[in-house]
């Protein structure tokens, strides 16, 4: 863990997984606050842009899932280049975080606790991300494995194709077939991506590396299930 100043003669102690202390009200937030208004804003700025540009249909019902589809990637980009550069902070905390959670339990989780302005504009805060997903599958602490490795080249290859696209589908930018090749690219690359990821994560079991069994185990497939079939979904769409 760390301590750093929160404000003069007073101290806020951050542990792994974003495990917070006192805040000496400097926390405004929640951290899942700043992951939603990074999704809803530029999400509903598309929406906006798209029908004032086209005068199309305000529910365009491919357009906009696919939109959000692509700001939610957009920002799960970021986290996967946190997750490379900061991948051996990642693995030094999630030891510590797990020498002190049981078998089959979670700590405080990171994003409904408190959160800076600074803090939620570094890259390095939402490398929490990671240290607290490492309790559902430990290879993204581990830099050898193909978890670690999918998701963070996932970030470097896929964000700026991703911003284009959507881009390109919100103003003239590109020949339709220009974009129609960006987006196969780029949604093929993704649902590959997640099929190998879910075979790898079924395959050797990841869920018991934390001791996850009956009820807790089932929690952690549903939440697995759910959060990376969206990469099923919007690449599918796509």
């Amino acid at each position: 863990s760390m301590a750093r100043s929160a404000s003069p003669g007073r101290k806020r102690e951050r542990g792994e997984g974003g495990q917070t202390g006192k805040h000496g009200g400097e926390g405004l937030v929640w951290a899942c606050v700043y992951t939603a208004l990074f999704v809803i804003v530029p999400t509903l700025c598309l929406w906006y842009k798209h029908h004032e540009a086209h005068q199309a249909v305000l529910f365009n019902w491919t357009y906009l899932l696919l939109s959000l589809f692509v700001v939610i990637n957009t920002m799960i980009s970021v986290w996967e280049i946190a997750l490379h550069i900061y991948s051996r902070h990642i693995t030094d905390s999630f030891r510590q975080l797990k020498k002190r959670t049981a078998p089959g339990t979670f700590p405080p989780i990171f994003m409904f606790q408190p959160v800076t302005f600074r803090e939620a504009m570094s890259l390095k805060y939402w490398s929490n991300v990671w240290i607290l997903y490492s309790l559902f599958d430990e290879s993204y602490s581990d830099p050898k494995s193909y978890g670690f490795w999918i998701d963070s080249g996932n970030g470097f290859s896929t964000l700026v194709p991703g911003i284009a696209f959507v881009l390109g589908l919100t103003y003239d930018l590109m020949e339709p077939r220009n974009l129609g090749l960006i987006g196969m690219l780029q949604f093929y690359q993704e649902f590959y991506g997640t099929v190998l990821y879910f075979w790898s994560f079924f395959y050797n079991r990841r869920w018991e590396d934390h001791g996850w069994h009956g009820h807790n185990a089932n929690v952690i497939f549903a939440t697995v299930v759910v959060s990376n079939g969206i990469w099923f979904a919007g690449p599918g769409l796509g």
